[in-house]
């Protein structure tokens, strides 16, 4: 279950402020938080019911003490991947995520409104080979590219690998 949690020492201790949602019937966990004003934070989780398995958003407009669900970004997750997700240069919200389910792919959503709607899925590869892929971490360089990196196994090798791909956010 994802909790929200503050610290005011650099680390060294710790406050519960609450939790992230409802306890859930399967899990909620690895949680991807975007700061959109000084007290306005989103968080995106990786979520699972029996065979289900999807991303859905909380936001939290007091700095973190409570938190509203908004929607589920991603309804389809195949077999499930953690959401990886950063604020854009020009205010959008970038939500990156391995499908694990064919096509295999690494896949992205942007949001215009701070997460209250997100446009159609960017597919940045679908070539993969099996669902042994995903765990994206996302930033976005000084000229404005998106660099997305991840876990991948494709029918080049029988092994996994680190790739990245850089593309343009702008084009979407």
């Amino acid at each position: 279950r994802v909790f929200c949690a503050r610290t005011a020492d650099g680390g060294l201790s710790w406050q519960l402020l609450s939790w992230i949602g409802p306890e859930p019937n399967g899990f909620s966990i690895m949680p991807s938080t975007v700061r959109i004003s000084d007290n306005v934070f989103l968080t995106a989780t990786r979520c699972r019911d029996g065979e289900k398995r999807w991303i859905e958003t909380y936001r939290s407009g007091d700095g973190g003490k409570n938190w509203q669900f908004v929607n589920k970004p991603v309804n389809d997750l195949g077999e499930g991947n953690p959401p990886s997700m950063i604020k854009l240069n020009d205010g959008r919200l970038c939500l990156t995520y391995g499908y694990r389910a064919e096509p295999f792919s690494i896949q992205a959503k942007l949001s215009r409104d701070n997460g209250d709607t997100w446009g159609e899925a960017i597919m940045l590869r679908e070539d993969g080979a099996g669902r042994d892929i995903g765990y994206t971490r996302t930033i976005q360089r000084p000229d404005g590219k998106i660099v997305t990196l991840y876990y991948f196994h494709d029918s080049t090798t029988p092994e996994g690998y680190i790739a990245a791909t850089i593309w343009d956010a702008d084009q979407y």
